[in-house]
């Protein structure tokens, strides 16, 4: 990626109080910087083609550097940033201190070195920070060694060495520990639920490294080795389809968060991520019963935040008040939550990170077309930046296709075309994943007025759906049929029905088929 393309994502992400901190402490008073004028281009003139603003910049700038203006303002946007961290993270704090013991250190102000080096490792060992408790004990021992272990005694030094092996020691069990859930979560993306004796063999060895880990004497009291634990047995249980007990072990680990406070963050992002699993994993398997009670822990959270991290979990809140409606196709009830929401959240859409928008923009995009509001649903979509920091993720795929069904329902199909064009271009690139969904889609949009859609439409939608049905039980295609059931739409549009009927004869199906298992 070029410098400037990470320059417009970057400035894309700032949230409201970051681009009002950087124009006030980093950017005023410096009228005549070259880079003032990017940023400018970026933020004000809202230009996001890298080619519009090197041509822009040279017109205001003719004898100007536009490389190294870029890389100036990279610069400039990452330390305002980092000082936004301070007294919030943690992390951030600790190794600024450790900055400051090594400056001081070389100064030979060892009194005020020694006393920062244990605040450091005092906040490293209570928030569990074991890289850092490292650094910070090897730090230690190294200027203690360097000035002959001056009013230290054998025992005290032997106590140093232990703690610092025993912090060693926690490191690995969590990095054995990660690898195992790693493992575990690709096998299930990618080979699918466990089901052969061989997967179950395969499933059952991690799962017994892992228990080992977590049951370790040294780990018991270790957050971090929780908190895995828990991750991976939900993982293993929701691959094995023991759904109720993969719940019962997301509930314990909001458990554990609850207990641990000071392991949150700040703002708590942790423990929202932690709620937005389970809340996941509830509507993932029609359990829309139990979604309130977690709700009301995220509405309890955003009341104590920040304003930004309140309007991210706001959006948060909206999405799963929305979605038992979404699912079943209610569109008429999800616009009057819509509607609730607009003072509170769609008016504050300037403070929403990119991924939030993001989302906040597909599901109200998906009423609209369900509501049969095309051009307000192309307004929405046609409102989003398509930023690099989105490559990564289902929802660029799910929202590039959301706007060639809006094409096709406005009948713009030569737009259908060109895009679908741009689209298979990136299909033919291995490192870009794709979905066979995808391709079925494609298929459908480009060839709807062909003659074997004049056919039997019973005969024509049972060879689609066979594919679509084991499609359907591929947990990697999953990913994007859960953000939207382009199966439903397809259906919809074969047998000329409402969406919200194949919707709703699909959401009976599910939770008919959730009460049986």
């Amino acid at each position: 990626m070029k410098k400037i393309d990470s320059v417009i994502s970057l400035l894309h992400s700032l949230s409201k109080s970051e681009k009002k901190h950087i124009t006030l402490h980093v950017l005023s008073g410096n009228e005549n910087k070259d880079y003032l004028i990017i940023y400018d281009l970026i933020i004000n003139q809202k230009i996001y083609d890298t080619q519009s603003i090197k041509m822009e910049f040279t017109k205001s700038k003719p004898t100007g550097s536009f490389e190294i203006a870029v890389h100036y303002l990279y610069d400039k946007i990452l330390n305002s940033l980092l000082m936004l961290r301070k007294k919030k993270d943690i992390v951030y704090d600790l190794f600024q201190i450790i900055s400051k013991v090594r400056m001081l250190y070389e100064r030979s102000l060892f009194h005020e070195c020694f006393e920062l080096l244990s605040e450091a490792i005092e906040m490293a060992r209570k928030y569990q920070y074991y890289e850092i408790l490292i650094i910070a004990l090897r730090l230690e021992l190294e200027y203690l060694f360097r000035l002959n272990f001056p009013d230290i005694s054998e025992q005290e030094l032997y106590h140093r060495h232990y703690e610092l092996g025993d912090a060693i020691k926690n490191i690995r069990n969590i990095t054995e520990q990660s690898s195992l859930h790693d493992t575990l979560k690709y096998r299930l993306i990618y080979k699918g639920s466990i089901r052969t004796d061989k997967q179950k063999r395969e499933m059952n060895d991690l799962m017994v490294s892992e228990f080992y880990i977590a049951a370790s004497t040294e780990s018991k009291n270790n957050f971090e080795i929780k908190k895995n634990h828990q991750l991976f047995q939900s993982s293993y249980l929701m691959g094995v389809g023991d759904f109720n007990s993969a719940l019962e072990t997301l509930k314990e680990l909001n458990r554990v968060f609850e207990n641990n406070p000071e392991h949150w963050a700040n703002p708590p992002i942790y423990y929202m991520s932690v709620l937005e699993g389970i809340l996941s994993s509830l509507r993932f398997y029609g359990n829309y019963e139990e979604m309130g009670y977690y709700v009301e822990k995220l509405k309890i959270l955003a009341e104590s935040s920040s304003v930004e991290f309140k309007v991210n979990t706001l959006c948060l809140v909206f999405q799963y008040e929305l979605f038992p409606w979404l699912d079943k196709g209610d569109y008429e009830k999800c616009k009057e939550i819509i509607e609730e929401y607009d003072e509170r959240l769609f008016s504050k859409e300037s403070w929403l990170n990119p991924i939030r928008l993001s989302e906040l923009i597909l599901y109200t995009s998906i009423v609209h077309i369900g509501m049969k509001e095309f051009s307000k649903a192309k307004k929405r979509l046609n409102s989003l930046l398509f930023d690099r920091f989105m490559d990564y993720l289902p929802i660029k795929k799910i929202i590039r296709l959301m706007r060639l069904i809006v094409y096709y329902e406005l009948g713009d199909f030569d737009l259908i075309r060109f895009e679908t064009r741009s689209i298979k271009r990136g299909m033919t690139n291995k490192k870009e994943p794709h979905y066979r969904t995808e391709h079925m889609l494609l298929w459908f949009l480009n060839n709807e007025n062909l003659p074997v859609f004049n056919k039997d439409k019973d005969d024509l939608w049972k060879k689609i759906s066979n594919q679509l049905t084991e499609w359907q039980d591929n947990r990697y295609e999953r990913q994007i049929l859960y953000l939207f059931d382009f199966t439903a739409w397809i259906e919809a549009k074969i047998f000329k029905k409402p969406l919200s009927t194949i919707m709703e004869k699909n959401f009976e199906e599910k939770m008919k088929n959730n009460t049986q298992h």
